[in-house]
């Protein structure tokens, strides 16, 4: 005889993995959990390049420095020189699109003062002005003054198509491939983007722009990994709760 005061069968929290989702599961979580890690990490290296950036772009401009230098204690200095254009040596390096566009960089030689040659990137041309007599006045003669930023050149990937120099087509900076079409020789390891000068609307080419920035959307894209792995937990917590009552 049942005594009508005892308690009933408490159900079972109990939690059973099962096999196969388990398998596919877990390894998706910790996939999420080490991409969210690695974008807080680069987060913090996208945080000091943005300082090293603004610190060395604003700061009084140097020299252009040494072939010696260091490119990490040089990259994105602003500099400041005399010289003149090697302008019948223009190279021309596919960019990105301007307000829909195409276009490309015009990349020429300029000699210092004290005979240095350096390769500046004068900015950006739409693809139907590449002849020089389609942009008038777009070639300056004589001594400048050059205004710029110490860069260094991207790294080539895998979907880098080569660059043609028999075409004069460029797709990424190469120092000494670019300085043996032009002709000349001890070219630092950097090359220099010249800042943009008077109205852009009129002037070719269009130089950059000296309040360049760097997008920083790591904690975003850390996030959103965070979260679809909470969500994956989520759902698999569930779905074994629903088999365990044989919901599915």
């Amino acid at each position: 005889m049942t005594d009508g005061n005892s308690l009933s069968p408490r159900p079972s929290f109990g939690f059973r993995p099962r096999l196969w989702p388990t398998l596919i599961a877990l390894p998706m979580i910790v996939v999420m959990l080490g991409l969210g890690a690695w974008q807080l990490q680069r987060l913090a290296w996208k945080e000091g390049l943005i300082e090293r950036l603004e610190t060395r772009m604003y700061a009084e401009p140097i020299a252009p420095p040494a072939n010696d230098v260091d490119i990490e204690d040089a990259e994105f200095r602003r500099v400041r020189a005399e010289g003149r254009f090697l302008n019948e040596q223009e190279m021309f390096l596919v960019g990105r699109p301007e307000k829909g566009t195409v276009g490309l960089h015009v990349v020429t030689p300029f000699v210092t003062g004290d005979g240095r040659t350096l390769l500046v990137n004068r900015g950006w041309i739409p693809d139907d002005r590449r002849e020089a007599a389609k942009r008038p006045n777009s070639q300056p003669e004589g001594i400048v003054t050059l205004d710029g930023i110490v860069r260094r050149p991207s790294m080539r990937n895998a979907f880098t198509p080569d660059n043609e120099p028999e075409k004069n087509l460029w797709f990424y900076v190469d120092i000494a491939e670019m300085s043996q079409r032009a002709g000349v020789t001890g070219v630092p390891p950097y090359y220099i983007d010249a800042l943009r000068e008077g109205d852009s609307r009129i002037h070719l080419p269009i130089g950059a722009d000296p309040r360049i920035g760097l997008r920083n959307e790591h904690l975003q894209y850390a996030m959103t990994w965070f979260l679809m792995a909470l969500g994956l937990i989520v759902v698999y917590v569930v779905w074994h709760r629903r088999a365990d009552r044989g919901e599915v």
